[in-house]
């Protein structure tokens, strides 16, 4: 590895997100990120990734790994690396029957208050939020690559309906907790898949890989909200991670904050999108975004208001 290879690593290795109660940039503790900068920066590690890795069978073996007895001896570390906080798991550790069980973890109730005003648009995870007004750009930007609207939604009618509103990427890092919610009350169509290669979801790999986010497989719900109209919910699986477990796969009436779903081991991506004129991104979350820095949030936080209350 040459010098300008050392140093673009070391960027890579220093991520840095807004932290909104700090009102300051810190810096983001990537789980093994040694590994990711040899999958994907280096070339033994690029041919690896493009044979095997990606290939969603490779993920399930790791999945079904994470989920056997023997990964119980990770919990430990992966709580020490990452401060985990026990008091708000819902169950006790010694419960946990693999890291898998772990990872997708309940939280006791009142663990993340949820904001209840209705015109309020909330988180619909714990993540790193980056918001883009797709009026003023024709492709989405995430980390370093640049991709076009229906690459992602593989639906013209969509992508027609969708080119000139808002897009929501809420990335999610292996430390954060892996359930999802309904972001209003409303109903939703039957869950689409959309087949693909399994990335992980990392800057790095993103950075690194060519149409990462259209590649990797996601799961689209169209959601009809009372407050925000119609919305698309995309979960987008990474590698290690071929599993996005939902809760309802056919047409269902839910309610705010409801648990939608959850993603098994990895991190893993959910992206949203608003009709042009719905929502108001938060001030301070769309100052870090136009700097491409993402604002760390929490499942149930408001995140913007509906643009019809606020005017």
């Amino acid at each position: 590895m040459n010098r300008s290879e050392d140093l673009i690593f070391n960027d890579f290795m220093k991520i840095f997100v807004y932290d909104r109660t700090k009102k300051a940039e810190v810096e983001e503790d990537a789980y093994k990120i040694n590994g990711l900068l040899f999958l994907y920066r280096t070339l033994p590690g690029k041919f690896l990734t493009s044979l095997i890795l990606k290939r969603r069978m490779v993920s399930a073996a790791y999945g079904r790994m994470m989920k056997s007895k023997r990964s119980i001896k990770q919990i430990q570390t992966f709580i020490k690396h990452y401060s985990i906080n026990l008091d708000e798991v819902l169950r006790p550790l010694s419960s946990f029957k693999s890291f898998n069980d772990f990872f997708i973890r309940e939280l006791k109730p009142g663990a993340r208050p949820v904001d209840a005003t209705p015109a309020h648009l909330i988180s619909p995870a714990d993540a790193r939020l980056l918001a883009l007004d797709l009026n003023d750009q024709s492709q989405i930007p995430v980390k370093g690559y640049w991709y076009q609207l229906n690459d992602l939604l593989k639906d013209q009618s969509l992508t027609d309906a969708y080119q000139d509103g808002l897009c929501l990427i809420y990335r999610l890092a292996p430390s954060d907790y892996h359930r999802y919610a309904y972001i209003d009350n409303g109903s939703q169509e039957k869950v689409r898949r959309i087949n693909g290669v399994l990335h992980s979801v990392n800057r790095i790999a993103i950075a690194a890989v060519s149409g990462i986010m259209a590649k990797n497989y996601r799961e689209l719900t169209v959601l009809h909200t009372q407050n925000f109209g119609e919305v698309i919910h995309i979960e987008v699986g990474a590698l290690f991670v071929g599993k996005v477990v939902q809760r309802f796969n056919g047409p269902y009436q839910f309610k705010r904050a409801e648990e939608k779903g959850w993603f098994e081991f990895g991190g893993s991506t959910v992206i949203q999108l608003f009709k042009k004129g719905t929502v108001l991104p938060d001030a301070d979350i769309m100052q870090q975004s136009r700097k491409q820095t993402e604002t760390l949030v929490k499942v149930g936080e408001k995140v913007g208001i509906s643009a019809a209350i606020s005017l």
